[in-house]
């Protein structure tokens, strides 16, 4: 495994590959959203998935105990160069942020995107992701994935229920627009906050979510809370995906997109700064993450999103099954 600081070796490798022997299966594992290892949202690609059933895919990711893996096979639909598929530990997902761009990066290292490709396009659950690719001294150094157009959902004005959700002081939720679910090809329910402590502060009781989104005629929701509070690093927004126990997930870049709309369509971030969004999240679980939003406004309405972030590779190896 690389070191920060190592160059890590970049073998080159296709994917119409038959399984190592022994039913070796080989990964990159990369942190994304971050340009330094160990910090960012953690992944395993799993880059020679031939063979593979979705038990044993299923298996790999909780082995992995990472928040997602993900496997890449040749394109199943036409448009597509990739067919991606993404698994939690529990289920297989039709999108995810951060594992969409790590296989782009883990690609790149593998030899498969090669340096000057300007795009690639993933055959994911939600449908065809287009990726967009930056390079650096023959290195992929960004990537950006254009998410779904985004649906706003229904409000929720209840504020002092959901402080007590999320066990904050009802007077910390506000601002320009109540909380609201979003979706940019994940739902989730987002909640403006006053402060960066009051984000920090949070804690989600999932009972007493649950009745407030029942009250609301509101499904079952990640929820995402974020401050436009100000910090020393800059970042226009600071943010957490609030969960209820195990470990909080470091960079939600499915959630970030959603936000992020969220953020312009309701003047929470001015619209001449749509195209330059830099959240921040993952402090509280020293895992930092800088997640790039890039927000399109058509007639003063909010129209699309792309998400980004820079990634490395910390190591790689083979699993067996």
């Amino acid at each position: 495994m690389g070191l920060a600081g190592v160059a890590l070796p970049r073998p080159r490798l296709t994917l119409a590959h038959s399984p190592q022997s022994g039913g070796a299966y080989r990964y990159v594992h990369v942190d994304v959203f971050t340009d330094r290892r160990l910090q960012g949202n953690q992944l395993l690609v799993f880059v020679q998935p031939s063979g593979l059933d979705l038990d044993a895919m299923q298996a790999l990711t909780r082995e992995s105990n990472y928040s997602e893996c993900t496997f890449v096979f040749p394109p199943e639909a036409a448009g597509t160069d990739h067919r991606v598929r993404i698994f939690t530990r529990t289920a297989e997902t039709p999108f995810a942020g951060h594992p969409t761009l790590g296989t782009a990066f883990a690609l790149a290292h593998a030899g498969v995107l090669k340096p000057g490709m300007t795009r690639t396009v993933f055959g994911l659950g939600v449908g065809p992701t287009n990726v967009d690719l930056d390079w650096k001294d023959g290195r992929l150094a960004f990537a950006w994935m254009t998410q779904l157009k985004p649906t706003f959902g229904k409000t929720l004005t209840d504020t002092a229920a959901l402080a007590a959700a999320i066990g904050v002081d009802a007077s910390a939720i506000g601002g320009p627009h109540a909380p609201q679910e979003v979706n940019c090809g994940s739902n989730f329910f987002i909640v403006p906050l006053s402060s960066r402590k009051a984000v920090d502060a949070a804690v989600l009781d999932r009972t007493k979510a649950d009745a407030v989104f029942a009250a609301a005629g509101i499904q079952r929701r990640g929820m995402y809370v974020f401050s436009n509070e100000r910090g020393s690093d800059n970042a226009i927004a600071y943010t957490r995906l609030l969960g209820t126990g195990g470990t909080e997930d470091p960079g939600t870049g499915s959630a970030a997109g959603p936000a992020a709309c969220f953020m312009v369509q309701y003047r929470f971030v001015p619209p001449e700064r749509a195209g330059s969004i830099e959240i921040l999240q993952g402090v509280l679980v020293r895992r930092p993450c800088r997640i790039h939003a890039n927000v399109t406004m058509t007639g003063g309405e909010v129209t699309g999103v792309k998400v980004g972030g820079g990634a490395v590779v910390v190591g790689e190896g083979t699993m067996s099954v």
